[in-house]
């Protein structure tokens, strides 16, 4: 999954300036794709030499002017490939520094292992909690489309909420077996 097509993809819903995609980013999708403010800035640049979006200012009387952004038809054209393309994006598999660090994680102490767990599962958590607000976002960016693709947004929310349940299952299962040890 390219940062460039997501940003092509909230731009198929509305026109938007770089500040409204962080926020929709860090609202909706932030639990599989995470973007910093600053790369979705560097991709808005490429998308238009690409002539895939196009801009305007907004002039604000109490605010600063304002960019806002709208995808264009090759825009349209190249999200539209891109999705139609076959996936093989997941059976690379995701880029895991913590997974890597648990592997690696037979050379030390069982305890300090377990403390690593813990945190993880307080992240897991606190990510959890955090999670909370994506049906509000839901429902309050819902009425810009269908109910057909908000349910399309339901279908991965529930699989990021899945996902963190398993995450801290299977933290708490590994720290059952490394108290085994200790």
């Amino acid at each position: 999954m390219s940062l460039s097509h997501s940003i092509l993809g909230f731009l198929s819903y509305q026109s938007m300036t770089g500040y409204d995609l962080a926020k929709a980013f860090s609202s909706s999708v932030r639990f599989f794709w995470y973007a910093q403010t600053s790369q979705i800035y560097l991709e808005l640049n490429k998308l238009e030499k690409k002539e895939f979006v196009t801009w305007e200012i907004i002039i604000q009387t109490e605010k600063p002017s304002k960019k806002l952004y709208s995808i264009t038809q090759k825009g349209k054209e190249e999200f539209f490939v891109w999705l139609s393309q076959e996936n093989d994006e997941f059976s690379k598999g995701n880029k895991n520094a913590f997974l890597m660090k648990v592997f690696f994680s037979g050379c030390r102490p069982p305890k300090e292992c377990i403390t690593m767990l813990s945190d993880f599962i307080n992240d897991c958590s606190h990510y959890q909690d955090e999670m909370q607000q994506i049906p509000d976002s839901i429902g309050h960016y819902g009425g810009l489309v269908d109910q057909e693709q908000k349910l399309y947004w339901q279908l991965s929310a529930d699989f990021g909420y899945s996902y963190i349940h398993m995450c801290i299952d299977w933290a708490r299962r590994s720290i059952k077996k490394l108290e085994e040890l200790t």
